[in-house]
């Protein structure tokens, strides 16, 4: 958790704001509290409600949100996309993510792992009936609570019937969890969720994601997912089973929630409250775990938007062009969740965030605009900087400015020495 910056909010709706739980592509989400219940509350970006229509379909979709009803999904309390700020809430959930869990403790057990395929399968089916797709199922949105997996953040979730809220030609979620007709354009149906949980079981099963890692090239990852196998000889006879039917590179070939749920039942494979509960407490009695879970609980972070193109078997030859930079110029750099941006003139751009306990070596920024860009932003930690006081950190990113004026977005990630996961966003414009 993180707490509250000059400018957020102290009331949302009927929820007093405690503090800020983290922020990402569609939202910045904060713990509430109305004296009877803790929520995570997401600020909707003003991007997504861009004209009447944006706003009336996200209203629809929130409304078929409302109906899903189940013991594996966390459910939405509380919504009002015509506020300013629009905001949705819903339900918190105190656990670590199974990304969390796994990166710390290792690879389930087959009898956790049943259970963790029998609540997983169980949010599907619940979801899928509500006639909604989640389109972002991954470990950091699947949590590990003392009642079971709960699922999580349905910020790119959208109804069987109507139309994406991302812009035509884009495509919403984390390439090394999507399925192949993710990549194809072909229609999007709730078998992408299906696709996303035989991957999300593959890894809970081994600590690895059979298309790679979060940030391995979009290109790799699509190459793989559409023309290679999940390497299954260190798998279960059952797990083999499930993850096989859930892998299936046709969506029609590929089989339900509800179908799966038939297979593990007929297992006799149900849960088991007692035994989640005992895991869930050797999690939580590990500060690191149990911190970097409040991230995980609300936070869309990973969440990347990016254009599909066609594959081109020829070479452009175009050689990346030379950036000269200019002075006396006038820049803007805008950190996402900030109020406002910082401006400047010069030839270099330099701006700051404030956190607490920052790992220096594990700060990583990337640029979302041109991964394969050359010359980076340079990125320093400055303890007790009277920038950000005694108290904080002070992140310090310093860079050329583009003369080619283009608007570039980046992403800085890292790790707190409690474990906390942190991540912000941050663009950069030639204002003149």
């Amino acid at each position: 958790m993180e707490r509250l910056r000059p400018g957020d909010p102290e009331q949302i709706g009927p929820w007093q704001i405690v503090n800020r739980l983290g922020s990402g592509g569609m939202g910045i989400v904060y713990m509430g509290n109305n004296g009877t219940r803790a929520a995570a509350v997401k600020i909707v970006r003003e991007f997504l409600l861009e004209d009447p229509s944006s706003r009336a379909r996200l209203s629809r979709e929130v409304a078929i949100l409302k109906k899903i009803k189940g013991k594996y999904v966390a459910e939405i309390v509380g919504a009002d996309i015509d506020s300013n700020p629009a905001w949705i809430a819903t339900n918190y959930v105190d656990g670590p993510s199974l990304k969390t869990l796994i990166d710390n403790e290792g690879p389930l057990s087959e009898q956790k792992w049943l259970e963790l395929a029998y609540g997983l399968m169980s949010a599907l089916n619940a979801v899928h009936s509500a006639g909604v797709i989640h389109r972002d199922v991954k470990p950091s949105n699947i949590l590990m609570s003392a009642t079971g997996p709960k699922l999580i953040d349905f910020g790119i979730s959208f109804s069987s019937d109507a139309t994406s809220l991302t812009r035509t030609g884009m495509v919403a979620g984390t390439p090394a969890w999507f399925s192949p007709e993710q990549f194809e354009g072909t229609k999007i149906t709730g078998a992408v969720d299906n696709f996303a949980a035989g991957t999300v079981l593959y890894f809970a099963a081994t600590g690895t994601n059979p298309w790679g890692k979060d940030d391995t090239s979009v290109a790799n990852t699509m190459h793989m997912i559409l023309n290679q196998e999940a390497d299954f000889s260190s798998l279960t006879d059952i797990q083999k089973e499930i993850i096989s039917l859930l892998h299936k590179k046709s969506p029609k070939e590929r089989s339900t929630a509800s179908e799966i749920l038939s297979r593990l039942e007929e297992r006799g494979t149900s849960f088991n409250d007692s035994r989640i509960g005992e895991t869930s407490s050797k999690s939580s009695s590990s500060k690191k775990i149990k911190i970097a879970a409040a991230v995980a609980a609300v936070a869309s972070v990973g969440v990347l938007f990016f254009q599909i193109k066609p594959f081109s078997n020829s070479s452009t030859g175009a050689a990346t062009p030379t950036v000269t930079p200019v002075k006396e110029i006038r820049w803007s750099v805008q950190i996402v969740g900030d109020a406002k941006p910082k401006d400047g003139v010069g030839s270099k751009y330099s701006t700051f965030i404030c956190d607490q306990g920052v790992v220096k070596e594990s700060l990583q920024l990337r640029e979302l605009t041109n991964p394969a860009a050359k010359k980076q932003p340079t990125v320093r930690l400055l303890n007790g900087d009277a920038r950000c006081g005694k108290d904080f950190d002070t992140i310090l990113i310093e860079g050329d400015v583009d003369d080619a004026k283009v608007k570039r977005d980046y992403i800085l990630a890292g790790s707190t020495k409690t474990g906390f996961i942190i991540q912000y966003e941050f663009s950069v414009s030639v204002k003149s």
